[in-house]
C-alpha cells in the first residue's frame, strides 16, 4: 500500500491528520528541493485535511496564515469584485498550491477557496513555510516567480472580466 493511500484511508476515517508524511510533500516541485531535515520539519508542522465538496476553505479578506497544497479533488477560487460580480478561477489537478500569494506578504486572502469535489489538502502554516524558504533562497526565488506569474495570469483574467461577462456559472478559467 502506498504512503498516499495509507494517508487517504486514515483521513477518510478521521477527516484530518496532524503531521504529514514528507514523501507527500515531495510531490510538489516547489518543495521537492528542500533538504530532508527541513522537509520533515515542514511535514510535521503541516496538517492533512479531507474536505467534503461544497465547503469553504477560506474566504476573501480572511487573514492569510497558511498555504495549501491540493493532493486530490478540486478547488474553485472566486474573487468578489466591489460591484458584486464574481470572477471564478480553478486550481486544476492534484499537486497544485493555492493561497501562496501570502508568501509575498499579502496579509489578506484575495480569493474565496471552495471545494468543487471532496478534496484532500495539506495546510502548511505560513510562518513555517517562510522559514523553509528563507533557508533555501533558490527555492524561494522559484516559488515567488511562480506565484507572481500566476498573479499576472489572473490579473489578465480580471482585466478580461471588466470587458466581458465571465461571471456566469458556465465560465471555467482553468
Amino acid at each position: 500500500m502506498s504512503v498516499a493511500t495509507m494517508s487517504t484511508r486514515k483521513l477518510q476515517a478521521v477527516g484530518r491528520m496532524e503531521g504529514v508524511n514528507p514523501s507527500l510533500l515531495r510531490c510538489y516541485s516547489r518543495l521537492g528541493g528542500l533538504p530532508e531535515t527541513l522537509l520533515e520539519r515542514v511535514a510535521r508542522g503541516s496538517e492533512c485535511q479531507l474536505i467534503p465538496a461544497g465547503n469553504t476553505i477560506y474566504t476573501q479578506d480572511d487573514g492569510a496564515d497558511a498555504v495549501y497544497l491540493l493532493l486530490d479533488g478540486g478547488i474553485r477560487l472566486e474573487h468578489r469584485e466591489t460591484d458584486g460580480g464574481v470572477v471564478k478561477f480553478h486550481v486544476v489537478g492534484p499537486h497544485a498550491s493555492f493561497g501562496d500569494v501570502a508568501l509575498l506578504g499579502e496579509p489578506r486572502r484575495y480569493y474565496t477557496a471552495n471545494t468543487d469535489a471532496t478534496s484532500i489538502v495539506i495546510r502548511t502554516p505560513l510562518a513555517l513555510l517562510r522559514e523553509a524558504l528563507i533557508a533555501n533562497p533558490e527555492l524561494a526565488q522559484a516559488w515567488i516567480h511562480a506565484v507572481t506569474s500566476d498573479l499576472e495570469r489572473r490579473g489578465h483574467m480580471l482585466a478580461r472580466s471588466a470587458r466581458h461577462d465571465i461571471t456566469s456559472p458556465a465560465y471555467d478559467a482553468a
